[in-house]
């Protein structure tokens, strides 16, 4: 399990990956430091009291993205890729957010995205319960919930295109829409038990919450 950590590190820290999301998807404790380069915000995790990583966003790093810092002592490039695959996972970040990691090639001052990295419907959910349950009562509008997304998501390229079928709205849009309206489909987050459908959007149930909890997003 995944557990915000009150404390900074107490250990040197190397970056190891980059992901292209911004810090506050991933969290909603996100402090201030400063170390002998300069200011950064920052969240701090354990997985299992058995990992203590960093996620940390300099001023002169690319806008909506974050970056992973591992202890320095860990050193080898399978154990690396093993705790960033960790990380990735306990996030239940997709595999295509992921912009580098270790032991890819990377130019210094270039970034580029993922062409395949666009929003889909087992994202949007996640973003969806966690926007929901940073508003009172845990519960949030349709087109609320549609508003802050882009605060925790950069919509790609392929993301702002017209949707096909809702004329007014993007593609991302259309997305975030069909998760409330899809009810009864079986990953859903009504079918779950993480939220259930209000007259416009939706609440977040105490098992919703549980489950925001047990991926690093305290609320």
């Amino acid at each position: 399990m995944i557990r915000p950590s009150p404390f900074g590190p107490e250990y040197h820290v190397v970056p190891q990956a980059i992901f292209w999301r911004p810090i506050s998807y991933f969290s909603t404790s996100i402090r201030v430091d400063k170390d002998e380069l300069d200011t950064f915000t920052a969240t701090y995790f354990t997985i299992d009291n058995l990992i203590n990583f960093d996620l940390r966003k300099y001023k002169n790093h690319p806008d909506h993205t974050v970056s992973v810092y591992l202890p320095f002592e860990i050193k080898a490039e399978r154990q690396i890729s093993e705790h960033i695959d960790l990380v990735a996972s306990a996030f239940v970040l997709p595999e295509y957010a992921i912009a580098w990691r270790r032991g890819w090639n990377f130019t210094y001052g270039v970034l580029k995205r993922r062409d395949e990295d666009r929003l889909r419907e087992a994202e949007a959910r996640i973003l969806a319960l966690k926007i929901a349950a940073t508003c009172p009562g845990y519960t949030a509008a349709t087109e609320y919930i549609k508003r802050q997304v882009p605060k925790f998501y950069e919509p790609s390229t392929i993301d702002v295109k017209p949707s096909f079928t809702r004329s007014r709205e993007s593609l991302w849009q259309q997305i975030v829409g069909n998760v409330i309206s899809h009810q009864e489909t079986s990953t859903g987050l009504f079918k779950k038990g993480y939220a259930t459908r209000t007259a416009d959007g939706l609440a977040v149930t105490n098992q919703g919450i549980s489950y925001l909890n047990s991926i690093g997003f305290g609320v």
